[in-house]
C-alpha cells in the first residue's frame, strides 16, 4: 500500500512512466548493444568465445539477482532499490563507454546486469501497490510490457545510428544519462510502500551466493570450449557441486531464496524449461543474425538495424493480441503455434548465405520470429502462474523470470562453444553461424515436445482449477488436512487424511 498523502501527490499514469521508462531503457541498451556487436568485435580484438559474454556477463548477474535484487526490495524500500538500480546502471553504463578492453567492457556489463535487477523486481512492486484493482493492475502491466517491445524496436535503430556515425559507446553514454534522469524524476513522483506494508524478510545470502558462484562457473566453463583443459574440468565440476549445495542449502535455511516446493507442478517446471529455451533462441537468434548480417552479407550497423524492424515494433500489436486470445483459446495451443514459428524462423536464416538477398529468407525469417515471440512469451507467462497457489504469483514470476534470464546465459555458453568448434573445424564463419541458428531451430522444437505433453488444454486446466480452489476451501473450512507440498498438478492429493467431522459423516 502506498502512504495517503504519496498516492494522491502523482497521478497513476506520470508514476507507470516512469517505470516504464526504466524499462525502456533496460532493454533499449540490450538491443542496441546488439547491434555493435561486430564493431565492438573489432575495435576491441574480441575472439568469437569472448563475443558472447558481452550480452552473457549481463544476463546472467541480471537472471541470478533479480529474486534477491525483490527481496531487498521487500526488507528495506521498493523505491529505494528502484533508485539504486537506476544510479548503479547508469554508473556502469559510463564505465562501458569508457572502456577499452574486453575484460573491463565484460565487467562493466555484469555490473549493469545487477542495476536491472534491482530495478525491474522493484518498479513491478511498485506497480501491485499503484494500482489495486485488478483490471488496472493487469492494464498497467500489459503497458509495462509493451515499453520493453518499444525499447527493443528503438534500440535496434539508435545503436545502428550510433554505431554507423559518432560511434558504439555513446549507446552506454545515453544510456548513463537518461538512466540519471529517470533516477531523479523517479526520487520525486514515485511513493514508496508503508513499512509496515513490507515483509520482515530474512536474506538468504549463502543461497545468493552459491547459485551465482555456480552459474559463473558452469558458463564460464562451457564457454572456453577447451573440453580437455584442465582448468575447465575444474569449473564444470565445481559449479555442479555448487549447485547441489545451493539445493542443500535451500532446504535448510528459514527463509530460502527459492523455495524448492515451488516446483511442486509438473506444468510449472515445464514452463522454466520452455522459458529459459525460448530467451536462449532469442539471444541466439539476435547473434547470429547479427553476424550474418555484416560480418558475411556486408551489411553495416545501420542497414543491420533496419533488417530487424520486422523483428521489432510488430510485437506492440502481436503482444496484446495474444493476451486477447489466451482467456478464448488457452495458452496450449498458442505455445505450440510460437514455438513453431521460432523454429521456422531459425531455419529459414539458417539456410542463407553471402549471395542471399533480404526479402527471400531474412524478412519472412524476421516476420514469422517475431509472430513466434508474441505467442510464446505471454503464453509461457500464462502457463507457468495458471496453477500458482493464492500469494505465490509473485514469486512463481520471478522465478520464471531467472529461469529465462540464467537458463539463456547456459544456452549460449553451449551454443556459441559448439559454433566456435565448427568454425575452427572448417575455417567458415558463415557455417558456425548456421549451427547455431539450427540449435535455436532444435531448441524451440524441443519446446513444441515439452508443450505438448505437460501443458493441458484449457478445459483441462479449467477442471484442474476448479479442483484446486475447491480443496483449499475444504482446508481453509477444516474439513480435511491438507500437505500443500504434495499438492498434483490436478489439485488433488492421493492420501488426504480426514477429519473426525468428515469421516462421521
Amino acid at each position: 500500500m502506498l502512504t495517503p498523502k504519496s498516492a494522491h501527490s502523482t497521478p497513476k499514469w506520470v508514476i507507470l512512466v516512469v517505470f516504464c521508462l526504466a524499462q525502456f531503457i533496460d532493454v533499449a541498451n540490450l538491443s542496441a548493444v546488439n547491434i555493435s556487436l561486430p564493431t565492438i568485435k573489432a575495435e576491441l580484438n574480441f575472439s568469437e568465445s569472448q563475443l558472447p559474454w558481452i550480452v552473457n556477463a549481463f544476463t546472467l548477474t541480471f537472471g541470478t539477482f533479480l529474486l534477491i535484487g525483490g527481496k531487498l526490495g521487500d526488507k528495506y524500500g521498493h523505491k529505494l532499490f528502484f533508485l539504486i538500480g537506476l544510479v548503479w546502471f547508469s554508473i556502469w553504463s559510463l564505465v562501458c563507454g569508457f572502456a577499452n578492453s574486453v575484460i573491463l567492457l565484460c565487467i562493466a556489463r555484469a555490473m549493469q546486469g545487477l542495476g536491472a535487477a534491482a530495478t525491474i523486481p522493484n518498479a513491478l512492486a511498485l506497480i501491485q501497490f499503484t494500482y489495486i484493482e485488478e483490471v488496472e493492475k493487469s492494464r498497467a502491466l500489459s503497458v509495462f510490457s509493451s515499453s520493453g517491445a518499444l525499447g527493443f524496436g528503438i534500440g535496434l535503430v539508435l545503436g545502428g545510428v550510433f554505431t554507423a556515425t559518432i560511434g558504439w559507446k555513446y549507446i552506454f553514454y545515453i544510456s548513463a544519462i537518461m538512466g540519471l534522469l529517470v533516477a531523479i524524476v523517479a526520487y520525486f513522483v514515485i511513493p514508496e510502500s508503508k513499512a509496515e506494508y513490507r515483509a520482515n524478510v530474512k536474506l538468504d545470502l549463502a543461497g545468493a551466493i552459491t547459485i551465482t558462484a555456480a552459474l559463473l562457473a558452469i558458463v564460464y566453463g562451457i564457454s572456453d570450449g577447451n573440453w580437455k583443459s584442465v582448468q575447465v574440468i575444474v569449473c564444470l565440476i565445481l559449479g555442479v557441486l555448487l549447485l547441489g549445495l545451493f539445493v542443500w542449502i535451500e532446504k535448510k535455511v528459514e527463509a530460502p531464496m527459492l523455495p524448492l516446493t515451488i516446483f511442486r507442478t509438473r506444468m510449472f517446471t515445464a514452463m522454466l524449461v520452455v522459458g529459459a529455451l525460448y530467451q536462449t533462441w532469442y539471444l541466439v537468434y539476435n547473434l547470429y543474425c547479427t553476424l550474418i548480417f555484416q560480418e558475411i552479407m556486408g551489411y553495416g550497423a545501420l542497414n543491420t538495424a533496419y533488417a530487424f524492424f520486422p523483428l521489432a515494433f510488430p510485437g506492440l500489436v502481436l503482444n496484446p493480441l495474444a493476451g486477447y486470445l489466451i482467456p478464448k483459446v488457452g495458452a496450449k495451443p498458442l505455445l505450440v503455434i510460437g514455438t513453431g514459428c521460432m523454429a521456422v524462423s531459425a531455419a529459414l536464416f539458417a539456410i542463407a548465405d553471402a549471395d542471399t538477398s533480404y526479402w527471400p529468407l531474412p524478412f519472412p525469417s524476421m516476420c514469422i520470429g517475431e509472430i513466434g515471440i508474441a505467442m510464446t512469451y505471454t503464453s509461457a507467462m500464462v502457463a507457468a502462474l495458471t496453477m500458482a497457489k493464492s500469494g505465490e504469483h509473485g514469486l512463481n514470476s520471478a522465478v520464471f523470470s531467472v529461469a529465462m534470464q540464467a537458463g539463456s546465459g547456459v544456452g549460449l555458453a553451449i551454443t556459441n562453444a559448439i559454433s566456435e568448434a565448427v568454425i575452427h573445424k572448417t575455417g567458415s564463419s558463415l557455417k558456425g553461424y548456421q549451427v547455431g541458428l539450427w540449435i535455436g531451430f532444435a531448441v524451440t522444437l524441443l519446446c513444441v515436445g515439452i508443450t505438448l505433453v505437460f501443458v493441458p488444454s484449457k478445459a483441462t486446466l479449467e477442471k484442474k482449477k476448479l479442483a484446486r480452489a475447491e480443496k483449499e476451501a475444504e482446508v481453509e473450512a477444516g474439513k480435511v488436512t491438507l500437505d500443500s507440498t504434495k499438492l498434483d498438478d490436478d489439485g488433488s492429493k492421493g492420501s488426504d487424511e480426514a477429519t473426525l467431522e468428515e469421516k462421521k459423516q
